[in-house]
């Protein structure tokens, strides 16, 4: 490190014997680049650390009373020093030692007695990394700060808006205007929340708590032009700072996207129409209508919700459930429409159709038809470990798997099938109610039973045919 010019960086050296502070900062003076401080224990070094600025610490491990994990632990804890590198001092460098050494927060370690080149280099080297971070974060700083500046060229290439620190609309582009259809003088005065779609609420929430507690926020948004339609944008909010860390407003950078989120839509809607036709292909060979799959998926949607699943789990599971049973087209007839009950034999081929759909989709690099694979193999678990074909037991069971499996037996046992008639209702509510804990997970048979009238209005949108 060339010292022109360069102010002397300050290191603090902790540890209880004088001679290897003597030692050390001799070593360390001689390069004529550092301001060398000592304590000679723990807590006077934390003590050292609020007098002045540091770029490095010598911390010793054996000391009294607070040993050196704890000393760097605590300097570790505290944010106005975790950012200053520790090297730590062993007389006995062994592998224990080390590891507990990087886990409370050490960068590096030097063995005692010191070699001289290995003690200068290694400061070196933390001091000359450390004033580079720091380096790095004034530059970031600043860059917030000159933000501003840079504002007029993003206008040239993004849908752009600026807020102040109560969300209220104060500037916004050309593109934006363009897009939502409002002039710039019936947009300034307005809140942003109120060009945003009703189901998009929830996520402008979070959107908001965000960049209120000073952090970017970055996803896509719904928003509602003047004349009715939707419209799409893949939205960044930053809070612009002050010097002194104060939110002065918000400026938001949008691009729209609707073209490409409507071509995402059609192929979502694709696939769940070839879905829900595989679906009903595999419960013909049964004879059962696809008016099954139809109301599987929705009684799984339903599940998926009021058991608390994310959004998007939701819709994986409603478009993947329709083909839980699609294994079943390698069963043969003679099985599958047989009217009496299944011989052993035959019961452990039907079985089979749970592999069968797993090995049909298992090895697809697309998340939904893995979703798919999933569910077909795990919809026959039992929450007590007794099902098939894996045997697994509680939340070993994917939460789809225990889902799908509800939905089916549900509405299996509320419609007829080769081998059985219908049961009422309530027969098949009692039923599951009994096999609560051991077929089903209890809290998905509460919430069915809880919710048992918007699961028969959708038996009745789905009557069989």
């Amino acid at each position: 490190m060339n010292n022109t010019n360069l102010t002397k960086q300050n290191i603090l050296i902790i540890d209880d014997n004088h001679k290897n502070i003597q030692v050390a900062a001799n070593v360390l003076k001689s390069t004529n680049l550092y301001n060398i401080f000592f304590a000679t224990n723990g807590e006077k070094g934390i003590e050292q650390l609020s007098i002045r600025a540091h770029s490095l610490i010598l911390l010793d491990i054996n000391m009294p009373g607070i040993d050196g994990y704890e000393t760097a632990r605590r300097i570790k804890q505290d944010s106005k020093y975790k950012k200053i590198p520790i090297i730590f001092l062993s007389a006995n460098a062994n592998k224990e030692s080390i590891r507990k050494g990087f886990e409370n927060g050490g960068e590096d370690y030097i063995t005692k007695p010191f070699d001289e080149s290995e003690l200068i280099h290694r400061v070196k080297t933390h001091v000359e990394l450390f004033l580079s971070k720091e380096k790095l974060q004034n530059e970031v700083d600043e860059t917030h700060l000159l933000l501003e500046q840079y504002k007029e060229a993003v206008d040239q290439t993004s849908l752009v808006s600026k807020a102040d620190a109560n969300g209220t609309i104060t500037y916004t582009n050309d593109m934006f205007c363009k897009i939502s259809q409002y002039s710039r003088d019936e947009l300034i005065g307005k809140k942003h929340s109120s060009l945003v779609s009703p189901e998009m609420q929830n996520m402008y929430k979070d959107l908001w708590d965000a960049v209120s507690n000073k952090k970017t926020w970055k996803g896509l948004l719904k928003n509602i032009a003047k004349d009715g339609s939707y419209y799409y944008v893949d939205t960044t909010v930053i809070p612009i700072l002050n010097s002194n860390g104060d939110i002065l407003e918000y400026i938001s950078l949008r691009n729209d996207v609707t073209s490409e989120v409507k071509l995402k839509d059609d192929i979502l809607a694709t696939q769940r129409e070839i879905l829900y036709t595989l679906g009903e292909l595999g419960e013909r060979r049964s004879q059962e209508t696809g008016e099954h799959v139809s109301r599987v998926a929705n009684f799984s949607e339903l599940l998926a919700k009021k058991y608390g699943c994310k959004d998007s789990d939701v819709e994986e599971l409603k478009m993947a459930s329709p083909m839980h049973d699609i294994g079943k087209v390698a069963i043969a007839d003679k099985i599958l429409l047989k009217a009496s009950k299944l011989t052993y034999e035959e019961f452990e081929e039907m079985k089979l159709h749970t592999l069968y759909g797993w090995n049909i989709f298992k090895n697809s690099k697309q998340k939904l038809l893995k979703t798919v694979a999933l569910i077909s193999h795990q919809h026959h678990e039992k929450w007590d470990g007794t099902g098939y074909p894996s045997g697994l037991k509680g939340e070993e069971i994917h939460i789809f798997g225990r889902i799908t499996s509800v939905a089916d037996v549900f509405d299996a046992l509320t419609h007829d099938r080769v081998y059985k008639k219908a049961w009422s209702v309530e027969e098949a509510l009692e039923f599951i109610k009994s096999e609560k804990g051991k077929s089903f997970e209890p809290r998905l048979v509460d919430i069915l039973v809880e919710n048992i009238d918007e699961f028969i209005a959708i038996q009745n949108i789905y009557k069989k045919s």
